[in-house]
């Protein structure tokens, strides 16, 4: 016979409460999905680039003329400015997982053996605030 699977019980929230936990942990997700997505587009233009510029340097080319032609300082800063993106997006994703978990009744100990992280950052995330949303 099957077992159930070990399902906390949510402790002290509301059902609306612990709805609008589990909606801002869908929209955090999608924000991760849209920010990974727009960090492998700027990986691949970062890779085209890299492949222009060593073609360039093996056919003679000084490298201040390739880091000119192919605007370096521009791709650099658009793939850490990416980079920056999706890393506060995991933190929000993150966040917002770690919070319904906890009002879905799970211990700071199970949320952190879940996600391989220490009890003590899942308990520092989940009392710590929610960033605001950008007005879009």
């Amino acid at each position: 016979m099957p077992s159930k699977p070990n399902v906390a019980k949510p402790k002290g929230i509301s059902p609306a409460r612990l709805e609008f936990l589990r909606q801002e942990a869908m929209r955090t997700m999608l924000e991760m999905e849209e920010a990974v997505v727009r960090t492998r587009n700027q990986l691949k233009t970062m890779e085209s680039t890299l492949r222009r510029a060593r073609r360039l340097v093996e056919t003679g080319r000084p490298a201040r003329q390739v880091a000119e032609l192919l605007n370096a300082a521009q791709a650099r800063a658009a793939t850490s400015s990416i980079i920056r993106e999706v890393q506060g997006a995991r933190h929000r994703a993150q966040q917002a997982q770690f919070k319904l978990s906890a009002a879905e009744g799970s211990t700071m100990a199970e949320i952190a053996r879940g996600w391989g992280v220490s009890r003590q950052l899942v308990s520092r995330m989940v009392k710590e605030p929610s960033p605001r949303r950008k007005k879009t």
